[in-house]
């Protein structure tokens, strides 16, 4: 669907049992994309204001914190969002609209990929009011549609597909049947089918072997990750080569071989990084592999090397989590290599941009980091300015 020139927007059949799964799958086509950019909300629909008003808000977060990173690094800041979706003062569907069309202008590169708009709200307050409001939100005309480089997938359970939505123009109607035995039936299938070309019997063995990763089950995931390396290494498709080298390195890093999960991770670094536009989320996923590894091994300067990298990777991916959480380990292998005033800086800038994103959580890991931190140093003051932050926090 996201590849394809000829539907605009994809009603995703949805019940609750279903949006986890649904979720790491989409997330698994964004590891997998590297000309695309996916923007993926699952706040929950009360009316059509509020919903526009936190995507909005959410999308806001993201840019700020784009900008202040491309700032740090003395690169220009990102195209600004337009005032009139900033400030509400449109409709809510066409506020989205204007956010959507916009997006278009952090492509990678300009005109060569499309946005994936996925809306999926884990909970839904008024079906038809947001069927109603949806169908707004894609609605568009020809010749010169609005929605050119977007893509839409729309969150629905099976009984809410009405005509507002089902009948509109260029729009594709996916019901997946996400239960694990139809699910890997289908897919071993698939691999099996010999009528079917190669490329596509390949298809479906990452996620067959993160199935049988997540289930515990390593040597059957070794065996499709070596695989998935060898038919992809010789096809030169380095970002699933790379796909593949880092699964090999989380099944020895989870069976207790840190020394040959390293030596995945590291390899896997080469094809990850290729190009001049590499996958930034498969690059992401082993760079913080390989930070978390030095950790685990005692390798300070290296783990602060990795999480450097990664803390940027992140800004590039617009991924805040990852963002947070390498600079917390980032100050943790400065911290254990005396570099006391640098430790104290990465932690004090994490909890500036978890601040800024509200993320409570991890404003309370860091203070508590710093807090430990001063404590060790004998700086009672400092330790009890940070104490006060935390109190503040919790009430």
């Amino acid at each position: 669907f996201v590849d394809q020139r000829d539907d605009v927007a994809m009603l995703l059949e949805a019940p609750a049992g279903y949006a986890t799964p649904l979720l790491k799958v989409l997330e698994g086509v964004e590891e997998l994309s590297v000309s695309h950019l996916f923007w993926v909300y699952t706040d929950n629909f009360t009316d059509p204001h509020m919903y526009a008003g936190t995507i909005v808000q959410a999308f806001a977060s993201k840019h700020e914190l784009a900008c202040m990173m491309l700032q740090k690094q003395n690169k220009p800041p990102l195209p600004p969002i337009p005032p009139a979706v900033l400030l509400g003062s449109t409709r809510p569907a066409k506020r989205l609209r204007e956010l959507a069309a916009y997006s278009r202008e952090l492509l990678p590169v300009s005109n060569a990929g499309n946005n994936v708009w996925i809306y999926f709200p884990l909970e839904i307050a008024h079906e038809e009011a947001y069927l109603r409001f949806m169908a707004e939100v894609i609605e568009h005309e020809f010749p010169f549609p609005w929605c050119h480089h977007l893509r839409f997938i729309i969150r629905t359970a099976p009984a809410d597909l009405r005509p507002a939505l089902a009948r509109a123009p260029r729009v594709q109607v996916y019901a997946p049947d996400l239960s694990i035995e139809a699910v890997n039936r289908a897919l071993e299938e698939e691999v099996a089918d010999e009528s079917l070309p190669l490329a596509q019997r390949m298809a479906p063995l990452p996620i067959l072997a993160g199935t049988d990763f997540a289930q515990s089950r390593y040597p059957e995931a070794m065996e499709k990750y070596q695989l998935l390396l060898r038919y992809h290494a010789a096809d030169n498709n380095y970002a699933m080569a790379a796909l593949a080298l880092n699964g090999m390195g989380e099944v020895y890093e989870r069976t207790g071989d840190l020394e040959r999960a390293n030596e995945s991770y590291e390899a896997a670094l080469i094809p990850a990084s290729h190009g001049e536009y590499p996958a930034i989320v498969i690059l992401l996923n082993v760079v913080v592999n390989l930070g978390r590894v030095c950790v685990l091994q005692s390798r300070w300067q290296d783990g602060e090397a990795y999480y450097d990298m990664a803390q940027q990777l992140a800004t590039a991916a617009r991924n805040a989590p990852t963002k947070i959480s390498s600079l917390e380990q980032l100050g943790y292998c400065q911290q254990q290599q005396g570099k006391q005033a640098e430790a104290a800086k990465t932690w004090h800038d994490g909890t500036v941009i978890a601040a800024q994103l509200e993320d409570v959580g991890s404003c309370r890991t860091l203070l508590g980091r710093l807090e430990q931190h001063y404590k060790a140093l004998g700086n009672q003051r400092q330790a009890g300015e940070v104490h006060e932050q935390l109190e503040a926090l919790a009430s």
